[in-house]
């Protein structure tokens, strides 16, 4: 092969990751120039991990759930290039600093992942589940296995723009379970992208334990101050 041909499949290949990435030497935050990693330390600095540790309790009962930072700045932008940008770059930078946590503090914690479900009317809208997206990353990072154990039953109203108690009330009963023979005895771990006033994890939780599991966890890439 000339090198002329070579040169020509090279750019074929970076083209096509760049559709599929946005991989052009830039971060992916803030578009300036990076040579490597996607992300230059400037943002690396900004996204402020600091690993938030929250009990979410309602009506007399609790499930633990962890953050990587709050919800703002740096870290909320690559959410919203998961979620709305279909760009998974931002997911994997995103499950690779949710793999650190895991293999940090949870490693020997967790025997399955899983996922919050999405809607079928934003399934259908957005072509992917981000809560899947990320799931899968951290589960080859971090060499534990996900299923998807939940399904939503109904579209309920999206939470975005409802107060704390309209949340509750709007997503309970939302979740069935699936494969439950992968639950019962098994320590599960959640994977969010966003949690704000628990109700989405508390309820994905709590139906998850009742098919008899032995512990459930919640982990998501950030959290709300609201």
């Amino acid at each position: 092969m000339g090198r002329g041909s070579f040169e020509t499949i090279k750019q074929i290949v970076d083209n096509i990751l760049s559709t599929i990435y946005g991989l052009d030497d830039k971060c992916i935050i803030c578009d300036e120039y990076e040579d490597k990693d996607y992300i230059c330390e400037k943002c690396k600095k900004s996204i402020n991990i600091i690993n938030i540790e929250s009990l979410i309790t309602y009506q007399d009962e609790e499930f633990i759930s962890y953050s990587l930072g709050f919800y703002g700045y740096e870290l909320k932008k690559l959410i919203l290039k998961l979620k709305y940008n279909k760009s998974f770059l931002a997911g994997k930078i995103l499950a690779g600093y949710m793999s650190d946590f895991i293999l940090e503090n949870l490693k020997d914690k967790v025997d399955i992942l899983t996922f919050i479900p999405s809607s079928k009317s934003a399934l259908k809208s957005r072509g992917f589940n981000q809560c899947e997206v990320l799931c899968k990353y951290i589960s080859k990072n971090c060499k534990i296995p996900y299923k998807e154990l939940l399904y939503k039953a109904s579209d309920s109203a999206d939470q975005i723009g409802l107060d704390n108690i309209k949340r509750w009330e709007n997503i309970k009963d939302s979740f069935i379970v699936k494969n439950k023979k992968e639950i019962e005895g098994k320590r599960v771990l959640i994977i969010d992208d966003v949690i704000t006033s628990g109700a989405t994890a508390f309820y994905a939780a709590k139906a998850i334990k009742e098919i008899k599991a032995n512990e459930v966890f919640i982990l998501t890439a950030a959290k709300s101050r609201v």
